[in-house]
């Protein structure tokens, strides 16, 4: 898979995905991957990354879907920024981002969504709007195609300079 089009059309669902769990159950604020099936649709599997700093998780996923994930992200409303920390602009030039299956490196893929979308966002969602929002999204994410059954590790982390904001996740995956 190279289609652009298709990883800003991923990139839209996972904001999607990600603003329609409530916090207790959301994947973003998941400590452990106890939340990693919550929401999932059925041509592709999302995992999270985090609001801020590293987290370690667990989680089998389906050996049968492509696996679609940000190493940093934002949206922007029109009005205002939205998410993460107030972070300045859709895009940043200043974000990096990597990512290792089991310590092979990954392609990073930067998706600009310049196009409008409306996320609608549950009331105890983790994320810093509730309600439809209308944004535009930047992100550097990883993409994966469907995995053989076994054991992986994932690991992905970007960050913001200047500004010190980061974000990194480690998967120890079962796909099953």
């Amino acid at each position: 898979m190279t289609n652009i089009q298709t990883y800003r059309s991923l990139a839209e669902r996972w904001w999607q995905w990600a603003a329609s769990i409530p916090t207790p159950r959301n994947p973003l604020t998941d400590e452990t991957g106890e939340f990693a099936a919550e929401g999932q649709p059925d041509d592709v599997w999302f995992l999270a990354g985090t609001m801020g700093g590293a987290v370690k998780r667990q989680c089998s996923i389906p050996s049968d879907q492509p696996i679609f994930f940000p190493m940093f992200n934002i949206v922007r409303g029109f009005r205002r920024t939205l998410l993460f920390r107030g972070t300045p602009a859709p895009v940043c030039p200043q974000a990096s981002g990597s990512a290792e299956l089991n310590g092979v490196s990954l392609p990073v893929y930067e998706v600009s969504n310049q196009k409008k979308f409306t996320i609608n966002a549950v009331p105890e969602s983790p994320l810093h709007f509730k309600g439809d929002v209308t944004v535009k999204a930047w992100g550097l994410w990883g993409y994966l195609e469907p995995l053989d059954p076994g054991t992986y590790v994932l690991t992905f982390q970007g960050e913001i300079r200047p500004g010190g904001f980061w974000v990194s996740a480690k998967y120890d995956l079962t796909v099953v």
